[in-house]
């Protein structure tokens, strides 16, 4: 069977059963590409609207070693002081920086995957280290793809600095000419200018590749038309799907059923709404009276339709109506200690219908 399917082309779209058993076992649509360059911007923007203070808190740590330089770290308790300042230092360094990263990694990761955890991607497999299957890779289409890839990226990234450049070629002429501090600053705009544009470029590559990825999970998720059958096949004798298709059947059934049942009956009691139930009694043919439908919510809701058009008496007796859907199935007989309180109904009912003539 398998050298058939491999014969075979996969030219059919991947079920919905191969696209979770793949979820399953880690085998996503997912793309490095684009998590790398949004980190790169997230990083970008943190130091872009945190560089006055990065700048301060550089500038105070560095006074702070310069100032104390002339103590020496021979002891433990100085060692372990200057340490903890220069964790202390640090820590306020980074701390934007890394939850900045780490709620990107995150997002970017949702909004490819959805909410996935699945160890089963971790397991080792042999043809992950086969270097057979490396060197079949490495020159597989794939292989191609990623090579164009990283020509493409350093293609981007060559010609964003040479236009840039080449437009600001006359400014940095004048800087030869330029105070240091002048000098400084308007490198520091000229850097950012580069870099925002290559990490604007660099960003459409990587929705492109994103959707690329996506393409090529989709066709490597495809399936030959004896595998769909095969699915379709293993999923007919699945006994929890042939008990699901069961109980769907057997739904459809009892809801064709529920006109017929109200039609027959004598008088629906109800809670008003969360409980339904239609009673039929015939004294020449039943022992007590039978319960023919009864539901509760949205089924009892209906009850109540079917019994308003066919002219079937309501009642709204809470506490019978709850007793009753507790107590007695369909098809039923009413339980002996609800005979005075249905009996009761009926009379009623009886009395209306002889009062009207029906």
């Amino acid at each position: 069977m398998a050298d058939k399917n491999n014969d075979q082309e996969k030219t059919e779209e991947p079920t919905s059963r191969k696209l979770e058993k793949a979820r399953e076992e880690g085998n996503v649509s997912r793309s490095a590409e684009i998590s790398s360059v949004l980190l790169m911007v997230v990083t970008t923007i943190i130091f872009y609207n945190t560089g006055n203070y990065l700048y301060s808190r550089l500038s105070m740590l560095t006074e702070t070693f310069l100032v104390n330089a002339d103590q020496p770290l021979n002891s433990p308790e100085n060692a372990m002081h200057a340490l903890g300042l220069a964790m202390k230092f640090g820590f306020e360094l980074l701390t934007p920086l890394l939850i900045g990263l780490l709620l990107t990694a995150l997002l970017v990761n949702v909004a490819q995957t959805g909410f996935l955890f699945s160890t089963k991607a971790l397991k080792p497999k042999g043809n992950r280290i086969n270097p057979q299957t490396g060197l079949k890779r490495l020159f597989s289409s794939r292989g191609l793809v990623e090579l164009v890839k990283g020509l493409a990226k350093i293609g981007v990234v060559s010609l964003v600095i040479y236009f840039t450049v080449r437009g600001e070629i006359n400014h940095f002429l004048v800087f030869v000419i330029t105070p240091i501090g002048t000098m400084l600053s308007k490198t520091g705009y000229y850097i950012l200018l580069i870099v925002s544009r290559i990490l604007s470029a660099l960003l459409i590559l990587s929705i492109a590749d994103a959707l690329y990825q996506r393409y090529q999970h989709n066709k490597d998720l495809r399936m030959t038309k004896q595998e769909v059958k095969d699915e379709f096949k293993q999923m007919e004798g699945d006994p929890m799907m042939k008990n699901k298709r069961r109980q769907m059947a057997m739904s459809r059934l009892q809801a064709k059923r529920l006109d017929h049942a109200v039609l027959g009956s004598d008088v629906v009691v109800t809670n008003p709404t969360h409980y339904a139930v239609a009673l039929h009694y015939d004294p020449e043919k039943d022992d007590a009276p039978i319960v023919k439908a009864k539901g509760q919510r949205n089924r009892a809701l209906k009850i109540r339709e079917f019994a308003r058009e066919f002219d079937i008496p309501i009642i709204e007796n809470p506490p019978v109506a709850r007793a009753l859907y507790a107590s007695a199935d369909e098809n039923q007989y009413v339980p002996p200690e609800l005979f005075q309180a249905v009996a009761e109904i009926l009379a009623y009912v009886y009395k209306l219908k002889k009062e009207h003539n029906l």
